[in-house]
Order: structure tokens, then C-alpha cells, then sequence
């Protein structure tokens, strides 16, 4: 396989809730590599939740670990599928560094299906929504309004998935076959 470079790892990239962990570890098993999910790095080296870390630290913090986690991931001498959350290619240097390591992904999911996947959680501090009255519709007014900001970036990415309607393994399909098509054009 000729690989340009030293892009050997397939990031994956896209908004909060598109399925990124889920979709990553499969992938992962489908080429017999390792996964890492960024955000799990970011906690073990801060040894805190991310949700912590924001509230402690704020959000610059969180942004700065991320950034060297995702250097020291960059830099692995095997291949790995590596999940990244869903603001770390808004930092244009991140976005360089995994645009040198590896091909880039964005699974791209719409506002109401992102809804429905994180709307039972607390584990995500930019979607911090206070519950009660008009609950969803509010907290579908944030997702669009952040997701509408992040998709030119998103939308940089070597490969985009619109991954909305189907299944875990038409999505992982998909993925194997545009990666497999992108390498062989570096």
C-alpha cells in the first residue's frame, strides 16, 4: 500500500453525538488497528472528567491538552483509528497535524439525529442546556447553532460520511472503501 508521507492513521472527526467512539472502534476491528478516542486520552492526562476539566479549568485548558493529546497520537509509529472530539479540528494547528499523520473523516449526522443521540446526557459541557420547559427545541437550537459554525471545518476533512439512516455496518462499509480509495490516489 503506498501511503504519502506518514498518513497512516484514519482520524475521525465530526460533531458531538455523530457516533464517532461507536464507529471508530468498529473500523478499528475491521483493519486490526488499535482505537483511541481523544477524549478519553484528555482524561486519563488531566486525570479528571472532561466535563471537570471545562468547569475547573475552562475551556482554553481543555483545548491545550487536546491539542498535545492529539499531537502524542499523531505521532504513533503503528497505525490507529483515532476519535476526535467534536471542536478539535477548529484549531487550524490541530487540523494540520492530522491532516500530515492521517486521512481525515467527518461523519456528518444532522441536528435532529444528534438530538436524539445526546439528549439524555449531562456529559457534555458546550451542550450545557438547562432541562425543563422547551427543553429539545433549546437544546436543538445549540447543536444547530455550534454544528453550523464547525461544518466549513468539518468539511475540509479528506472524507465525509453522511452516516444518518444507516446502520453501524453500511457506515463502517463505507468508510473502508472511500479510505481504501483515498490512499491509493496519495
Amino acid at each position: 500500500m503506498k501511503q504519502s508521507n506518514k498518513r497512516i492513521h484514519i482520524f475521525l472527526t465530526g460533531f458531538m453525538g455523530a457516533g464517532k467512539s461507536r464507529i471508530g472502534k468498529a473500523l478499528a476491528e475491521q483493519y486490526g488497528y488499535p482505537f483511541y478516542d481523544s477524549d478519553d486520552v484528555i482524561e486519563e492526562t488531566a486525570g479528571k472528567a472532561i466535563k471537570n476539566i471545562f468547569k475547573e479549568d475552562g475551556e482554553s485548558q481543555f483545548r491545550i491538552t487536546e491539542s498535545s493529546v492529539i499531537k502524542k497520537l499523531s505521532l504513533l509509529k503503528e497505525p490507529a483509528v483515532i476519535s476526535l472530539g467534536g471542536g478539535a479540528v477548529q484549531n487550524e494547528k490541530n487540523f494540520i497535524t492530522i491532516k500530515k499523520y492521517g486521512v481525515s473523516v467527518y461523519i456528518a449526522s444532522s441536528p435532529d439525529a444528534i438530538l436524539n443521540r445526546v439528549k439524555h446526557t449531562s456529559e457534555r459541557p458546550l451542550l450545557n442546556v438547562r432541562k425543563g420547559k422547551n427543553y429539545e427545541a433549546r437544546l436543538l437550537a445549540r447543536i444547530t447553532e455550534l454544528l453550523n459554525k464547525r461544518i466549513p471545518t468539518y468539511e475540509k476533512s479528506d472524507i465525509i460520511i453522511n452516516r444518518d439512516g444507516l446502520e453501524l455496518a453500511e457506515i463502517v462499509e463505507q468508510m473502508y472503501i472511500k479510505i481504501q480509495q483515498f490512499r491509493k490516489e496519495l
